[in-house]
């Protein structure tokens, strides 16, 4: 089936970038869907870890070390995370460009109250713009396809890690699983 771990991860990577096209192409990409997205990735990587020590196992052909099977499911984890980044940042500045500006908005919209609140209560209109300013770029950054792709990179890369000890630790206990 795989030659290798890394097999495993594009192609888990790759099924990614297809439920995430077919998403946007249901225009289904806002709403309750971006929860299911998050469940789905973790299914994906979940299977990615299983498959590349399973692969790893078939490749060897003897009985594997708890220390080997960790580190074939982390290096597959890690791999799918760094593809998983690179299609998520993509994704998120070319094919879905209005995602962010469209979460921003509401935040945005908010600043406008406010503001006028602030006007009534009488702070100076410096401070008012300079708040304003950093308010804005505040929500700019945290809600950016960089941002987004960064926190997907190291959320899948750490859940990757305790998923490969979970599996490597659970295939040295029950031996009916190699």
């Amino acid at each position: 089936m795989f030659k290798n771990p890394f097999q495993v991860a594009v192609a888990f990577a790759v099924l990614a970038l297809i439920v995430k096209l077919t998403i946007f192409s249901l225009g289904m990409q806002h709403g309750e869907t971006e929860n299911y997205i998050f469940f789905i990735y973790m299914l994906l990587l979940l299977l990615a870890i299983l498959f590349g020590i399973k692969t790893n196992k078939i490749i060897y052909q003897r009985v594997t070390t708890f220390g080997e099977d960790f580190k074939t499911g982390a290096r597959t984890a890690s791999f799918f995370a760094l593809l998983v980044f690179a299609i998520t940042y993509f994704y998120y500045t070319q094919i879905d460009a209005d995602f962010f500006p469209i979460k921003q908005q509401p935040y945005l919209d908010g600043f406008t109250e406010l503001v006028k609140t602030k006007i009534a209560e009488g702070v100076p209109k410096e401070e008012i713009v300079k708040g304003l300013y950093e308010s804005t770029y505040k929500v700019k950054q945290q809600l950016s396809p960089y941002a987004h792709s960064m926190l997907t990179l190291f959320g899948l890369v750490f859940i990757g890690m305790f998923n490969s000890l979970l599996f490597a630790f659970i295939m040295k206990k029950f031996p009916a699983l190699k």
